[in-house]
């Protein structure tokens, strides 16, 4: 089976590999929107579902993972930026993936950042993104998605702060993300406090202790029963920004951490400078891809594996996701690989875990992450610390 499968791939990789060309002449923004018109029809009736599920989707039992109490049929999933406001769901899992992140969505409705917002970096293997939280606000989409039944598609709900001013007021900026998430309370299985977004007018103000302790005791107060909260980390902050974070999360009892949103140029020499099409903006892909995973493993071990990490950055191929598996992922999250390779390669993906799971001697996602980043043992005084609190 694994290899009629892998021939289909083949021949659909051919077929993008003709059309890219073709998607590529378009404005980017366009070609967006073309294709989430075709997701949406796609997923509009059993029919082409199945059709879809039968040419794009593949499954394994060695796939299947528990992460917060939440089963997922596999660990890919589709990252916050792609489907802004919440439409195409039902076409997910007939493509491969086992979870998406809805959003990101604000407070109030946001038109995101004037004219041209999306570039393409076709040899740094990148997409430039100047959006600026564009969505039709959590009140609109909310009541769209609420009753939905996302079948076998685990949902997340990505919530940022609105962008609609450059001055940062505190409680303003709280009561922003708690509204979304009393909003979507009885929506998706889990959230994602998204802290990093880099095309905001003010920053990233919750780098600083005093303002992430605060919001991060609001969405406490906001929990739903069962459903993890995670927070979402920026690329281009320094470790000891991180630390801060991390150890705030851990403080303040979230699940864990999204690692990481986009890397900006200015902090990045991955990617082919006279490609760089725009002066502001943030990039995906290749240009992302060792950044996020070496904060991957920096956070793994600085938390001793106690914050649910999902990864996000640069994930191309089965060694890509299994590299960030191994160093202490436990879901991951993609959206340049449909761009530049097309969709049957998230099932490429999928199919080439189960072999490196094998071959590694594993029997599931579970028992792999982490696996090729050990932990850091224990000072005999942390030890003896750690020994007095389970007395």
């Amino acid at each position: 089976m694994s290899f009629i499968v892998g021939l289909r791939n083949l021949l659909f990789k051919a077929l993008y590999k003709l059309s890219r060309p073709l998607i590529f002449l378009m404005d980017p923004e366009e070609a967006h929107y073309m294709f989430k018109r075709v997701g949406v029809f796609l997923g509009s009736n059993f029919l082409t579902r199945f059709l879809t599920s039968l040419l794009f989707n593949y499954g394994h039992k060695s796939l299947k993972t528990s992460v917060d109490g939440i089963e997922y049929r596999n660990p890919l999933g589709l990252s916050a930026g792609f489907d802004k406001d919440g439409e195409l769901t039902k076409i997910y899992p007939s493509i491969g993936f086992g979870l998406a992140e809805l959003g990101s969505f604000t407070g109030e409705v946001c038109p995101g950042n004037p004219g041209k917002r999306l570039f393409r970096m076709v040899k740094s293997k990148s997409i430039l993104v100047w959006y600026g939280l564009n969505n039709q606000g959590a009140e609109v989409i909310s009541k769209r998605l609420k009753g939905v039944n996302f079948g076998k598609l685990k949902v997340g709900i990505n919530a940022a702060k609105s962008n609609l001013t450059p001055e940062f007021d505190l409680q303003d900026s709280i009561d922003d993300y708690t509204k979304t998430m009393s909003l979507f309370k009885d929506i998706g299985d889990y959230y994602t406090i998204n802290i990093s977004c880099p095309n905001t007018q003010d920053g990233e103000p919750f780098v600083v202790k005093e303002n992430l302790d605060a919001l991060l005791k609001a969405v406490n107060a906001h929990r739903v029963e069962g459903r993890p909260i995670y927070v979402k980390l920026a690329a281009d902050i320094s470790i000891d920004e991180i630390n801060t974070i991390v150890d705030a999360c851990i403080e303040h009892q979230m699940d864990g951490v999204v690692l990481t949103n986009l890397a900006k140029p200015a902090h990045n020499k991955e990617y082919i400078e006279s490609e760089l099409p725009y002066h502001k903006g943030a990039m995906s892909g290749l240009p992302l891809q060792r950044i996020s995973t070496n904060v991957i493993r920096h956070v793994y071990r600085r938390s001793r594996g106690k914050l649910t990490i999902i990864g996000v950055g640069g994930v191309f191929t089965a060694k890509d996701a299994y590299e960030k598996i191994t160093s202490g992922a436990s879901l991951l999250h993609m959206i340049s690989t449909l761009i530049f390779d097309g969709p049957q390669n998230i099932n490429e993906i999928n199919r080439g875990l189960v072999k490196l799971l094998k071959a590694d001697g594993f029997s599931s996602i579970e028992e792999a992450v982490g696996s090729r980043n050990p932990l850091p043992k224990l000072k005999s005084s942390q030890s003896q610390h750690t020994s007095k609190n389970a007395a």
